[in-house]
């Protein structure tokens, strides 16, 4: 293993921890200008990483079982080295344990202060040779305490989702579950298989949509065949769904709007649907985002896509009564996506849902206002919180204005997909 190994994984934990950078954008920088390292390496990068962050909690209730000082009152350094680690210790075995404990004395005493190097050493060596007893929590005696330690989410989202949501524990549980990369071939699909099956790729067809496959055993998307051709597109498959249930009925639509698009998803696959014909106003609030999803509808080859700068929250004349089909995949809080961007758990908080609620009403305020008699508006998110989602609904349908044809939560113990939700409402005055 190259020397640096630990030390490129222990920035990236600082950018997130110290810097606030989400997770998944550092990790996918990271890959990228580490390209050259070989897989093994690159593959333990990111499994410590993403599995230090996903098991924070955990990690620090194990190592304060042996810590004479709380790991959240250590330097942010000293912090970062024993949840690395910890989570190796207890998650994986490609190293010894004497080995995990003597890198993070060695990296210690280079990023942080010598004087620290024994404390750190002296807990992993205790976790280690107690670790066949350290991810047990059946002695935690109160239900939310244990859950949020054994599933490391934060104890008031333990409470909501237990109490908003059935079989509450192992909904939490599914919320760790690695998802699969699920792409939708759109063109050559026989070509692309060839191509898939001559790299060794692994893949799984999806029976809910044509030419919808789920892959693996690849590294980076730029290496996955077909994509640089601009033959497929990387898409969870509930998005997918929300789209193709927004263009039932409207084989025909002339005009449509995406109006918080980025990184496009819903645009692409919507022109996929539409063949080329009507038209598709792809917005989002900055240049960049607009940028990323002209982009991708490039890469594509979509010419019936126009690109606006355009905030969601501020009402905009030109676009009143002017579509037969608005798709409102609003900001949220990501509860649904947890198992991708594990930080998310960390960063969300009772008073920024509120904030979040507040925002998607004031957008869905907006949208309704630009969908023509008998269209539809599709609202979507990709959380499991009711407020964001029923509650909304049930915001946007109370002066009767539009009506709720079918919603759908999808939930990850029950339809092994990240959790989302999609309302199909039509305009009926």
């Amino acid at each position: 293993m190259s020397e640096n190994i630990r030390e490129i994984v222990f920035d990236c934990l600082l950018k997130v921890d110290e810097e606030g950078h989400k997770s998944h954008l550092v990790i996918r920088e990271v890959l990228d200008k580490y390209d050259y390292l070989d897989n093994t390496d690159k593959n333990f990068i990111k499994r410590l990483f993403e599995g230090t962050i996903q098991k924070r909690i955990t990690l620090d209730h194990a190592i304060n079982r042996y810590s004479s000082k709380p790991v959240e009152k250590c330097k942010s350094a000293v912090k970062e080295i024993l949840r690395m680690g910890a989570y190796q210790i207890l998650y994986m075995d490609r190293v010894p344990d004497s080995a995990v404990c003597d890198e993070a004395v060695k990296l210690c005493i280079k990023r942080s202060r010598k004087e620290f190097s024994g404390f750190v050493n002296a807990v992993l060596r205790k976790l280690s040779r107690e670790k066949e007893n350290a991810l047990c929590f059946d002695a935690i005696a109160d239900n939310t305490l244990r859950l949020s330690v054994k599933y490391s989410l934060p104890e008031w989202l333990v409470r909501m989702l237990t109490k908003e949501q059935k079989n509450g524990e192992e909904l939490i549980a599914s919320l760790e579950k690695e998802r699969p990369t699920t792409v939708r071939i759109t063109d050559d699909p026989e070509g692309v298989l060839k191509a898939w099956e001559k790299a060794g790729l692994s893949f799984a067809k999806r029976p809910e949509i044509e030419n919808v496959y789920d892959i693996s055993g690849f590294h980076g998307m730029e290496s996955v065949p077909g994509f640089l051709e601009g033959k497929i597109y990387v898409q969870d498959l509930s998005s997918m769904i929300s789209v193709k249930k927004a263009y039932e009925g409207f084989e025909d639509a002339e005009n449509v709007l995406d109006i918080c698009a980025a990184p496009g998803g819903k645009s692409m696959y919507m022109a996929q649907l539409l063949k080329g014909k009507g038209h598709i106003t792809s917005c989002d609030i900055s240049d960049e985002k607009v940028d990323l999803i002209r982009k991708n509808a490039e890469r594509l080859n979509y010419k019936n896509i126009d690109f606006v700068k355009n905030d969601a929250t501020i009402y905009n004349e030109a676009f009143k009564d002017s579509f037969d089909i608005v798709i409102a995949d609003v900001p949220c809080s990501g509860l649904g996506v947890i198992s991708r961007k594990s930080d998310i758990k960390y960063r969300m908080s009772n008073e920024l849902m509120a904030d979040i609620v507040a925002l998607q009403k004031e957008i869905a305020d907006n949208v309704k206002l630009y969908v023509k008699k008998g269209g539809v508006l599709l609202y979507s998110t990709c959380t499991i919180h009711k407020a964001e989602n029923e509650r909304i609904v049930k915001y946007i349908t109370k002066d009767e204005t539009f009506v709720l044809e079918e919603d759908k939560q999808f939930l990850p113990n029950v339809d092994d997909i990240d959790g989302f939700y999609y309302a199909r409402l039509r305009r009926v005055k």
